[in-house]
Parts: structure tokens; C-alpha cells; sequence
């Protein structure tokens, strides 16, 4: 049986998060104006597998694939703007 899971995330930087395989990046929003959460469809008995995200402030460098897009979240009353995505694989964090 399948199960909805929530995951903290740390804006504005690439990070990894095991999920059980075959789960599904369902949405992500900011709670409490500070911490950003996505929200994750999983079936708990199946393996881990490392999955690969970045999340980017606007006006920010992003690599030229970033990934597929799965949403955008606002932090402090709207004034921080952050895209998260997902990619296949580890990338290099961007300094720009």
C-alpha cells in the first residue's frame, strides 16, 4: 500500500534524499514562511534509491538542464522566490 511522505528540504542548494524506487514527487511549498517541504507518494516497502534536487532562487545561475520542473515556493512573505527540480543524475552546485 502506498503512502504519502514529507520531506524538509534546504533551499536555495543541489541535495539527495532517499526514496522508496518508483516514488512520486507530488508538489512543494514553504510552511512557517522558512522551511521548504515536498510532499512524496511512496510505496515504504520498496528499496531506496538516492534521488537528485536542486533548488534555485530567481534571477540565480541554474544549469542549462536543470531537470524536470516539479514547482516553485515563497518564503519570507513572498520575498525569497525558490524552483525546485529534479534530475536523473548529481550535478555540480552553481556559484553564480
Amino acid at each position: 500500500m502506498k503512502t504519502i511522505w514529507k520531506f524538509e528540504l534546504t533551499p536555495n542548494r543541489i541535495q539527495s534524499i532517499p526514496l522508496p524506487s518508483g516514488a512520486q514527487i507530488l508538489t512543494v511549498h514553504a510552511k512557517d514562511d522558512n522551511a521548504p517541504l515536498m510532499w512524496v507518494l511512496v510505496d515504504p516497502d520498496m528499496p531506496p534509491q538516492e534521488r537528485y534536487l536542486g533548488v534555485y532562487t530567481t534571477n540565480t545561475a541554474v544549469p542549462d538542464d536543470p531537470g524536470r520542473y516539479i514547482g516553485s515556493f515563497f518564503i519570507y512573505e513572498g520575498t525569497l522566490e525558490f524552483h525546485l527540480f529534479e534530475m536523473d543524475e548529481p550535478a555540480e552546485e552553481t556559484t553564480e
